[in-house]
Parts: structure tokens; sequence; C-alpha cells
């Protein structure tokens, strides 16, 4: 399966949710969501580099969360959206399905990509 791309995900957020920010904004917003991404969940299972998120994000750019993972993003920029909105109920809900998808991509990454260790606890 495709990765999702930025493009994508904003034409999604758009569609789903008529607002009046600027596509410059909505794109700010996402590029903060995919340095969330890429500090938290990819380079703790990288050796603890650094993962490169640009500066801004282009249309074609293919984000890191795969599917059915990415639908984290969109929460991101709709909880920034009720945000600047003043709607604090709806960011709620925005935020909260954010960070479940954040910790659930995490998971997922962990148990994947993350280098196995012992079988067994060692306690000493």
């Amino acid at each position: 399966m495709a990765h999702l791309t930025a493009g994508a995900v904003l034409s999604q957020v758009d569609a789903l949710l008529p607002n009046q920010y600027t596509d410059a904004e909505k794109r700010r917003w996402l590029t903060q969501a995919e340095g969330f991404v890429a500090r938290e969940v990819v380079a703790p299972c990288a050796g603890g580099g650094e993962v490169a998120v640009p500066d801004t994000l282009a249309d074609g750019d293919a984000l890191l969360a795969p599917p059915p993972y990415d639908e984290l993003y969109r929460h991101y920029v709709e909880s920034q959206i009720h945000y600047a909105n003043g709607e604090t109920e709806r960011y709620n809900n925005a935020a909260a399905a954010w960070n479940n998808g954040l910790l659930t991509l995490r998971d997922f990454w962990f148990r994947t990509h993350a280098p196995r260790g012992p079988a067994a606890l060692r306690l000493c």
C-alpha cells in the first residue's frame, strides 16, 4: 500500500471540514504533525538518530505513517482548525483522536522496527 501524501491529507481535510485557513497554515500544521511522528515514533527505532523532516511539505511528499495509521495526520490538522476557531469540544475530540492515533502508530512501529532484545527479563 502506498503512503499517504501531504496533498491528499489537505484535500481530505478541506472536503470533510470546510474552513477559511490558507493552504500555508494547514501545511504548517501538517508539517508539525510529521515532526511529531519523526521524533516520537521513528527516531527512537532509528538508533537514536534524527529523522529529517522538511520545513514545508509539498503536495507529493509521502508521509511517514503507513496505512491504516495515516489517519492521524487528518486529526491533527482538524484539531488545529478547531483550536483556532475556539471550538473547545471539537478540538478535544480531534486531539483525542490524534493522540490515540499517535500512540497506536508508536506501538505498531516499536513492534515492527525496534531491535529485538533478550527473550526474557534479566534482573541482574
